[in-house]
């Protein structure tokens, strides 16, 4: 580490140190396994409702967008992004839950918190026992995380927030007056062709699960859909505000179906990204990669009906923070977020986050807080003579091997966004500049997500915290 990188992290060592002094450890929620064992119903009360997020000064007043480099404001729109917001209760007498899907690169945790403390009065009148929110993981969306403005000031903009924030908390409250009963469906399929994996090992989940609930009253159907890929097709060069080909998804399915549908992604990490017919960064691709994934949902024909009954439970956990970039955007106010002084990393700096975990009869789902390496949910870890920094024994046990459930399925930039979870004996960083630039290992691979990573020992916390949500639930 040069003399520069020396200075910083000392600097960045001394408020956080300062703190440290006189520290009161913050407790942890408690992880509780809100069960559902018997059914109570012969239905499911649902209801769905979406708000259209884009600033209505969008073109007069400078608004960042989040990827492909700092200093890009958005000059158009191509397509809406949208807050959408799903009603599920099991009428079990726990409460509904309330999943929230989000056009966005990411959610902080404080953001996420924040909008549960501003949906307290609905879940008072609701009875609404869990939030959840999940981000898209959309780069032609406006900066929800500050990484993307013109440094060192944030990207992020309190206008947006405001409406955000408003556009959410009315689309959970016509979610819920929208409400209808009826049936709930399981059903997948293996896809093929749809996504490519641009980092070894080639490792990543084929199978696109949905939900779908059909009302009793003859209505059309409404669609929960998870797959893993990046919704990036649009590139570098787009400067129009997009949800890239997840409108495109969207947009199928309601055309031939009236369905609306909430979109969650998966294990994206590493880099999971979609396959596309003329390799090209366009509206044409961006279109035709949103038609296939909504044709490979719209395929599936063998489902099984669900019985009402939904369990869930979130876990809090501390994540180290190794990345001084991360560090430093926090004392500089880039990524507003609390930071909590108790050491285990170079500046003495650790991030509260969550994992949540939902049964929905025999759809298992775990919420991961970033975008997961797919070989930590999976498995097929490289081996030592081709990883970068050691054999698979660095690794953590992957995520179904540990539930013992091949058909676990995994929701990510879940409630928080802290980057990428990479597999430690593939982790490694550039000698003079760690988390700045990225580096090459001894077989001539790339290693650029290191660089937006908390660091190497995530992939274990998460790990360590799901065991401790299997544990609480019997599953241990």
């Amino acid at each position: 580490m040069n003399f520069f990188l020396k200075a910083l992290e000392k600097t960045l060592a001394v408020p956080y140190a300062a703190k440290a002094k006189n520290y009161t450890p913050v407790p942890l929620n408690p992880a509780v396994w809100d069960h559902v064992a018997e059914v109570k119903s012969d239905y499911f009360t649902v209801g769905i409702a979406k708000e259209d997020l884009t600033p209505p000064d969008l073109l007069t007043h400078k608004y960042y967008m989040a990827g492909y480099g700092m200093w890009k404001p958005i000059q158009g729109i191509l397509n809406p992004v949208y807050a959408t917001a799903l009603w599920l209760d099991d009428n079990s007498g726990h409460g509904g839950i309330l999943l929230v899907s989000v056009d966005c690169v990411g959610m902080l945790n404080n953001d996420v918190e924040a909008i549960r403390k501003r949906l307290e009065p609905f879940c008072k009148k609701t009875g609404c026992r869990a939030i959840n929110i999940m981000s898209t993981h959309c780069h032609a969306s406006i900066d929800t995380m500050g990484f993307w403005g013109p440094l060192p000031k944030t990207g992020r903009d309190k206008r947006f927030f405001k409406l955000l924030f408003d556009k959410i908390e009315k689309a959970a409250n016509d979610a819920f007056d929208n409400r209808k009963d009826g049936d709930l469906f399981a059903g997948s399929v293996e896809t093929e062709g749809l996504q490519q994996d641009k980092r070894l090992p080639e490792v990543f989940c084929k199978t696109l699960t949905r939900l779908r609930f059909a009302p009793k009253d003859g209505s059309s159907d409404i669609f929960v859909i998870n797959f893993a890929n990046h919704p990036e097709v649009l590139g570098s060069k787009n400067v129009l505000l997009s949800a890239d080909w997840v409108h495109f998804l969207r947009e199928k399915i309601k055309d031939e179906k009236g369905s609306e549908i909430v979109f969650f992604n998966g294990a994206v990490g590493g880099m999971i990204t979609p396959t596309l017919a003329d390799n090209s960064e366009s509206i044409v691709s961006t279109r035709a990669a949103g038609i296939r994934i909504a044709e490979a949902a719209l395929s599936i024909t063998d489902e099984r009906k669900l019985q009402p009954r939904v369990s869930t439970i979130r876990k809090e956990f501390f994540i180290y923070v190794d990345n001084l970039v991360f560090a430093l955007c926090g004392v500089l106010g880039v990524m507003p977020r609390e930071k909590y002084p108790l050491g285990n990393s170079r500046v003495n700096v650790s991030m509260k986050t969550e994992l949540n975990y939902l049964e929905i009869d025999s759809v298992h789902i775990l919420m991961v807080p970033g975008e997961l390496f797919p070989e930590l949910a999976y498995g097929g870890y490289l081996p030592a003579d081709i990883a970068a920094a050691g054999g698979p024994e660095m690794n953590p046990t992957p995520l179904l091997e540990m539930a013992n459930d091949p058909d676990l399925v995994i929701f990510g930039l879940a409630n928080d966004e802290l980057g990428y979870f990479i597999p430690p004996n593939d982790f490694i960083l550039d000698e003079k500049y760690p988390f700045l630039v990225k580096t090459t290992d001894k077989g001539g691979r790339r290693h650029y997500e290191e660089i937006n990573s908390t660091g190497p020992r995530s992939a274990h916390l998460i790990a360590e915290a799901f065991a401790e949500i299997l544990e609480k639930i019997g599953r241990k």
